[in-house]
């Protein structure tokens, strides 16, 4: 038995405060041990903690039966009688909705087997469909499933999802019909209303921008803490990997019974990038800074860089002990990709347009290389390979783009479709307005209905191409009707390279899906395919922020060689 009562603070500043008591044993002590904040009290025997960690108590003890005394409201005691008594589910006669592939069965079988844990398949496994069954079979448990989407843009293919796989209702927070009867999404206000007047769906979906809010931030800590919202499941939560920032500080206000993180990233690439997904799994309980010193070997200047990394066999067992993931090669007997690149030459007035931007950057290098991020001091060079009129009203011939309208007409020829990609969204206007008689959909941040454009490419015989930028349709998107995939220009690293791959190359694809990337000779474009394919390291530091000034001097000198 664990008794928890509520009375005034003894060692801490507070007016009121937890007092915990149990029959000793060490690995109680343990546990407790584990909370940031904790007194012992030995003339009564018991430990002091915040009221705010009445939901850690719970989580820590939640196979013991558990006594609150005190003034607790009834939402408090409920929640805690739910969370003690929430058993192992019989899925024995789960009914799917749409049939599950093998590995996604086994997925079920192991979230419904677990209360909190990451699934890290790789993009294309459809992780999607395993957190929504999962969340389905403990329906009867809790009243609603939050979704947190790293990507704001994928909330709408989330509800999308929910109807494809399940019976349930999705309602994204905010959402509201105006007098006109259309739908429209508001603003935090709205969402904030949608959570205090309560909704009916099970499934509520939001951004993971909104947990900036400390409003709606509260408002989840609160429904989550008195039980109504039962699971949340945050899908890309490397986007949160920063514990510093304040959707990373935020998601630590979800503590549901259930939790799912979803990512496709491989995290152990990035030991650090762990901790703070490892806390809200509550598996790390350690400071940042204790757990940076437990895994990384610091030096360089004053000793504050990390330079190398330590016991990472310990931390792999961590992370398996809390994460499914298999990788496509393992599970889908999926035709390959092949990669190739076109190289093409660019016209005489591009090339000229190209030397003098790196003329102009050249006389400022030595600023660029110290600049906190060289990478956006390049993108004009980047731009004048693709379509030299974003840079002049005067030149707008462009061989990358000739080239890729020569790609796309062989292969509407032949009945089959392609996936072009770029950076930059003027790129892709260009591109788009290029490809205009093979009726493009079109993806960018600008996009309003990214799914009308989707169906549109999937099913439309006459959309023989979908053009996008990367940010905007490199992520959630199942776009199987491809068999090419086109780069105009590549992302700084592999990671988003094959995501960005992946939208074509997943559960669905036929075919060998064919990657191209047009490279324009002699050009940074060379330069960035050999970062990402054989300075993979390098390419992963640079878009984290975390080189030193002379390694950026010497990749910054690398790429304009």
């Amino acid at each position: 038995m664990i008794n928890i009562t509520e009375k005034a603070s003894n060692k801490l500043k507070t007016k009121k405060s937890l007092f915990v008591s149990f029959p000793y044993s060490m690995e109680r002590v343990s546990k407790i041990k584990s909370l940031p904040k904790r007194f012992y009290i030995p003339q009564t025997k018991e430990w002091e903690v915040p009221k705010s960690a009445l939901n850690d108590l719970i989580t820590l003890f939640q196979d013991e039966k558990i006594n609150i005394k005190g003034s607790v409201t009834s939402k408090v005691e409920k929640a805690v009688e739910n969370r003690v008594t929430f058993k192992q589910v019989d899925t024995s006669n789960f009914k799917f909705k749409t049939k599950p592939f093998d590995h996604q069965l086994e997925g079920f079988k192991y979230g419904t087997n677990h209360n909190k844990f990451l699934l890290g398949d790789e993009q294309g496994l459809g992780k999607t469909k395993q957190a929504i069954d999962i969340a389905v079979a403990r329906k009867h448990q809790f009243k609603h499933c939050l979704i947190v989407c790293g990507v704001n843009s994928l909330k709408h293919n989330w509800k999308r999802e929910v109807a494809t796989h399940s019976d349930e209702n999705a309602h994204i927070l905010g959402t509201y019909r105006m007098k006109s009867g259309k739908l429209r999404e508001g603003g935090n206000k709205h969402k904030l209303d949608d959570l205090k007047n309560g909704r009916d769906e099970f499934f509520l979906i939001t951004n993971i921008e909104s947990l900036r809010s400390k409003e709606i931030a509260a408002e989840f800590e609160k429904l989550c803490k008195d039980g109504t919202i039962g699971m949340v499941i945050i899908d890309e939560i490397h986007k949160a990997k920063n514990a510093q920032s304040q959707q990373g500080k935020a998601i630590h206000k979800l503590q549901s019974f259930y939790k799912m993180a979803l990512t496709g990233t491989p995290l152990m690439n990035k030991p650090l990038d762990l901790y703070n997904i490892l806390k809200w799994l509550d598996v790390e309980r350690n400071s940042f800074y204790k757990f940076r010193n437990r895994y990384c070997v610091m030096g360089g200047f004053g000793g504050y860089e990390v330079v190398g990394y330590k016991n990472m066999e310990e931390l792999r067992q961590r992370l398996d002990a809390i994460m499914l993931r298999r990788k496509k090669s393992e599970v889908l007997n999926l035709p390959p990709k092949i990669r190739q690149t076109e190289y093409v030459e660019m016209y005489d007035q591009q090339a000229t347009i190209y030397k003098e931007v790196m003329a102009a950057i050249k006389t400022n290098i030595d600023k660029i290389a110290l600049s906190p991020n060289p990478l956006a001091q390049l993108i004009r060079l980047r731009q004048a390979t693709g379509y030299p009129g974003i840079l002049s009203d005067k030149v707008t011939e462009s061989a990358k783009m000739d080239r890729m309208v020569e790609l796309v007409e062989e292969l509407a020829e032949t009945g089959q479709k392609a996936i072009v990609f770029s950076n930059w969204e003027e790129m892709t206007k260009v591109a788009r307005e290029r490809l205009k008689q093979f009726n493009p959909a079109y993806v960018t941040g600008s996009t309003k209905d990214r799914q009308a454009e989707v169906d549109k490419f999937q099913n439309d015989n006459s959309c023989k191409v979908i053009v996008g930028t990367i940010g905007a349709m490199g992520t959630g998107l199942t776009l199987t009707a491809a068999s090419t995939v086109i780069f105009l220009d590549k992302p700084w690293n592999m990671a988003n390279t094959e995501q960005a791959e992946d939208r074509a190359h997943r559960i669905g694809t036929t075919g060998t899906v064919n990657i191209i990337t047009i490279v324009c000779k002699n050009t940074i474009d060379e330069r960035i395919e050999e970062i990402i394919y054989e300075k993979k390291e390098l390419a992963e530091a640079l878009v984290d922020g975390k080189l030193d000034k002379t390694d950026k001097s010497k990749l910054v000198d690398m790429l304009l060689s």
